[in-house]
């Protein structure tokens, strides 16, 4: 049986616990981030994620439009028909994803590369 002294110490255990997890976390983010654009299997375009800046990718299948926007990636508008792309919250964390299948069009959250930032348009 547990008594009430038992209990409490769990509690704090379990808290300081979280803390840990929680701080490690949080100051371990692996920075800077880039916003990368993939059309098909092919990088179209890569750009710092904390740099504002409005993006028309244009591809055979379609075009999309990117809005990068304190520090976070948003797809505003498609030519594909179901718009699943538009309705997908933006995305700020590495792994992140949006996808346009019927464009093609992969937007993804990436560590920095070393060879740069480059735009392949």
């Amino acid at each position: 049986m547990l008594k009430k002294q038992d209990g409490i110490l769990i509690f704090v255990l379990l808290i300081i616990a979280a803390a840990f997890f929680f701080g490690y976390r949080l100051w371990n983010r692996e920075s800077p981030e880039e916003v990368v654009v993939y059309v098909g299997e092919q990088e179209y375009a890569r750009f710092p994620i904390k740099e504002d800046r409005e993006f028309l990718i244009e591809t055979e299948k379609g075009t999309n439009r990117l809005i990068l926007k304190d520090g976070k990636a948003d797809v505003t508008e498609a030519s594909c028909p179901d718009k699943i792309c538009v309705h997908q919250s933006p995305i700020s964390e590495t792994g992140e994803t949006i996808v346009c299948m019927p464009n093609r069009v992969i937007v993804t959250v990436e560590q920095a590369s070393q060879k740069g930032i480059e735009n392949k348009s």
